[in-house]
């Protein structure tokens, strides 16, 4: 890669795992034929059918064993924000006429917001049940919101900008005693950490599978038994009548691929990946004492650390990284060409300015020592430049 000043840098450097998460190669494997080869629809009764019905239930199977759950809770959709639709929309369309009130997080993921905003013209309100500064939801105070008159519960399990992990079980839980159905959004967390029996707190479960390093395009939600959901999709009676449609049945081997890879790496992964992100923040300490980390005192994921430099535009640093050669993302979300600031840093007390400087950095299956070396080497950098050009 040449940058514009003529200077060669060694390979680009991909830091946005929680974006999405690079292919992996087990999963390139396990598509084997099924990209060059026509494959069979696995609702027809054909050999070709037959040989893609039994590729994706054991796909369903991988993803089931990920997920901690039977695998006839898996229905398979396009990605996690349908799965979180299905799941909002299914109960809320179902729901008694006195049941009219879903809480959530601050801090969700915007497609939970949306969803369940799309139901304010039917009378239904959201509670949003705010967080500490260092982006935790207080399991007591979201419990204290869940009246009769509520319908669903939805809290993420792991934050996408920070990695903070929210306390699920013990909200799930109180869910459970209250006979509210509860959602958690498991998209960042799935193959970063052990989900164990989270049937036995959580009804739904949204999953992705690119962000395991899986293709773009599947998904999944699971559905815990005795629960019945009003489709998202009609008209098919693929996924037992729970999601019509042909199945993107390449997405969906790679899924489970995907899922079977994580299970297997997960506790040296997840060691490894802790120790990066460690140096990653110890090192950037010391070479800019004022740095500031979001969410450093809560319990986190161990790949993800976002962090702030006091008096330096996140856009400006994020883009002066990429011409250097390293992938990461701002804390901003982008809609109809404006930078928005984060609603989640914003939720965790960080006014506009401050949101509007955050960088995140999110490791993966794919990422070395090395690279995280070179990393911290050039931010300083980054940092300087960008100082100097304003003096």
């Amino acid at each position: 890669m040449i940058l514009d000043d003529g200077r060669e840098t060694a390979v680009r450097v991909y830091l946005d795992h929680n974006a999405t998460s690079p292919v992996r190669p087990e999963v390139a494997a396990a598509l084997g034929g099924w990209i060059d080869t026509p494959a069979g629809n696995p609702s027809s009764l054909h050999a070709e059918g037959r040989a893609a019905m039994e590729a994706m239930e054991h796909a369903r199977e991988q993803v089931a064993e990920l997920a901690g759950v039977p695998s006839g809770s898996i229905v398979f959709t396009s990605g996690g924000s349908e799965a979180i639709e299905a799941a909002i929309r299914g109960v809320c369309d179902r729901a008694p006429s006195g049941l009219r009130k879903i809480v959530v997080g601050s801090v969700e993921h915007s497609v939970v917001f949306g969803a369940a905003r799309a139901f304010a013209s039917r009378r239904f309100s959201v509670e949003e049940v705010p967080c500490d500064r260092d982006g935790r939801v207080d399991p007591d105070r979201f419990l204290a919101r869940v009246d009769r008159g509520t319908v669903l519960a939805v809290l993420q399990w792991a934050n996408n900008e920070t990695g903070v992990l929210q306390p699920v079980k013990e909200v799930g839980e109180g869910c459970r005693r209250a006979g509210v159905p509860f959602l958690v959004d498991a998209v960042q967390v799935a193959g970063k950490k052990p989900l164990g029996a989270a049937e036995s707190f959580a009804d739904f479960l949204a999953l992705s599978s690119h962000k395991i390093g899986g293709l773009p395009g599947a998904g999944a939600l699971t559905v815990r038994k005795g629960i019945v959901l009003a489709p998202l999709v009609h008209g098919g009676a693929q996924e037992m009548r729970r999601r019509g449609g042909t199945p993107p049945l390449p997405a969906v081997i790679g899924f489970g691929a995907a899922a079977e890879a994580c299970l297997d790496n997960m506790k040296t992964e997840s060691g490894r990946l802790l120790k990066l992100r460690a140096r990653i923040e110890t090192q950037l300490q010391e070479l800019l004492p004022d740095i500031r980390f979001h969410g450093q005192a809560a319990n986190r994921l161990p790949n993800t650390v976002n962090f702030a430099v006091p008096g330096i535009e996140g856009e400006m640093l994020a883009i002066g990284l990429d011409m250097a050669g390293f992938a990461v993302s701002t804390g901003s979300a982008c809609a109809s060409g404006a930078v928005e600031p984060s609603h989640v840093l914003q939720a965790m007390r960080l006014t506009e300015e401050e949101a509007r400087g955050a960088i995140r950095v999110s490791l993966g299956w794919s990422n070395t020592l090395e690279e995280v070396n070179r990393f911290l080497a050039v931010l300083p950098e980054q940092v300087t430049r960008i100082r100097e050009a304003r003096q």
